[in-house]
């Protein structure tokens, strides 16, 4: 069963929250359509949801319904291949993401401007997210995501991992102001989280509320606003 929709007042937004799920791997690279996803979403309380697709998943004739972002996450064995990617698709999609995890791919990432949000930080051996990466990510406006599919999906030491990870990823972020947003990594309709569900789970990586709702709402509002067709550059709409 379906939740009752989300609203601000439910977490006690202080402002007119617009939620929004910038990482969702629809068909035909998870198993729900873009209609399905949006669905779910929308009954769950969110605004809209990106159709994050892998390169090898990515087609720009592909017809989405409105409210479905176009979106594409960059990977790339190093930074030479990464500037290429991102000179590929970034005048074709609303949200431009880097699959991270090496920590020179982040550091990369972080360094330009045109990408909107760095996801998977962390699926390297190194701890993926530093000092040197906040402060980039905080100056190029990137986005850092903190995916709750491993917080919901792994078990035991993963799990503890993971959320080790998320804890010291977060300290940094708030300490230089770097943008972040929260998302579900959803493959399925059912991944889906409801932002109540969202902010919970964002707790126990130290995130207060007023926290979790920047990251599902603020910030991935902007990266939307930025993407749309309208926006020419900062201050600057048609």
């Amino acid at each position: 069963m379906v939740p009752a929709p989300m609203k601000p007042d439910d977490v006690g937004a202080s402002y007119d929250a617009h939620f929004y799920d910038l990482d969702t791997h629809p068909y035909p690279e998870g198993s729900s359509s873009p209609s399905r996803m949006l669905l779910v979403a929308r009954r769950l309380g969110y605004a809209g949801v990106c159709a994050l697709y892998h390169a090898e998943f990515f087609s720009a004739a592909r017809p989405l319904p409105d409210g479905v972002l176009r979106g594409v996450e960059v990977a790339a064995a190093n930074a030479q291949e990464l500037r290429r990617g991102i000179d590929r698709f970034r005048g074709r999609v609303s949200v431009l993401a880097v699959h991270g995890g090496d920590e020179a791919i982040n550091r990369a990432a972080c360094e330009d401007s045109r990408v909107d949000v760095l996801t998977h930080p962390h699926e390297g051996k190194a701890p993926g997210i530093n000092h040197v990466i906040a402060k980039l990510a905080a100056d190029h406006g990137v986005a850092i995501e903190f995916s709750l599919a491993p917080v919901v999906l792994a078990r035991g030491g993963a799990r503890v991992r993971a959320l080790a990870a998320y804890r010291a990823t977060f300290a940094l972020v708030r300490k230089y102001r770097a943008p972040y947003v929260i998302t579900s990594g959803a493959a399925s309709s059912y991944d889906l989280r409801d932002p109540r569900s969202a902010v919970a789970l964002c707790r126990l990586f130290g995130m207060g509320e007023p926290d979790a709702l920047r990251g599902l709402a603020q910030v991935p509002a902007e990266i939307v606003r930025r993407g749309s067709p309208g926006h020419v550059a900062e201050g600057v709409e048609v």
